[in-house]
């Protein structure tokens, strides 16, 4: 993700979300104007719920307590939300520097010609992938946990001709100049391309499961209060 810079001050991102905390320095720093006035709004929860639940939804807020990373991220929705809510001047510094931000230019989709029959995206996601259509049939036998995808009627069929067409269009993708640039170029620096489908779900459970601890830790602690206050009221 591109550096985020308002009123020359960076904003740090963790997981495509920014930093609230930031962003109150930036806008100020005043009390009132803290994060926690911001999230605690009426306004600001409804869009939180909207934002999660919709189509695409994804965790719009994460707050992490203690380390290098401490603080209140949010996703780019609430860091216009909070401008606005800071001040017009803020909200439209916030609109100027992410429209100054360098975007990475889009990787172009290679498209799979229409009309394709089973047999023809057999033969081409073997010459893709280098192997032998033999290798193909026993891969998508496994997937499919039958062989009656390359029979040429029926449900099986319908649904396996859609599969490869969208495995034939990523792998022809995957080996795009451009891509491939982007490969080596990790490799360079020990990192690895993951599916962002598969980071987006990981990082969910995740967040998931922080919100789980955090929700455990905040009963041990009502639940040694409670102790506490029975114990003095037997002694």
């Amino acid at each position: 993700m591109p550096n985020l810079t308002i009123l020359s001050k960076d904003i740090r991102t963790l997981d495509n979300l920014y930093s609230l905390n930031d962003l109150h320095k930036a806008s100020g720093g005043l009390q009132n104007h803290k994060p926690i006035h911001f999230l605690k709004n009426k306004q600001t929860q409804e869009l939180i719920n909207e934002i999660e639940q919709s189509k695409n939804s994804y965790f719009a807020v994460n707050t992490k307590r203690g380390g290098c990373n401490s603080g209140t991220w949010v996703c780019k929705e609430l860091v216009y939300s909070y401008a606005m809510w800071i001040s017009p001047k803020f909200h439209l510094n916030v609109i100027r520097a992410f429209d100054s931000m360098p975007t990475t230019p889009a990787i172009p989709t290679p498209t799979v010609p229409q009309g394709l029959s089973l047999n023809d995206l057999i033969f081409e996601l073997a010459k893709a992938k280098n192997v032998t259509t033999q290798i193909v049939h026993v891969h998508y036998n496994s997937v499919f946990n039958t062989n009656a995808w390359s029979q040429k009627h029926g449900f099986e069929h319908a649904l396996a001709k859609r599969v490869l067409k969208q495995d034939l269009t990523n792998e022809l993708r995957s080996q795009t100049p451009e891509l491939q640039l982007l490969k080596q170029q990790a490799r360079e620096h020990g990192l690895a391309f993951v599916d962002e489908s598969e980071y987006q779900s990981f990082q969910g459970r995740m967040q998931m499961q922080q919100k789980q601890i955090e929700k455990l830790v905040d009963d041990v602690m009502a639940l040694s209060r409670n102790h506490s206050s029975l114990t003095r009221h037997i002694l």
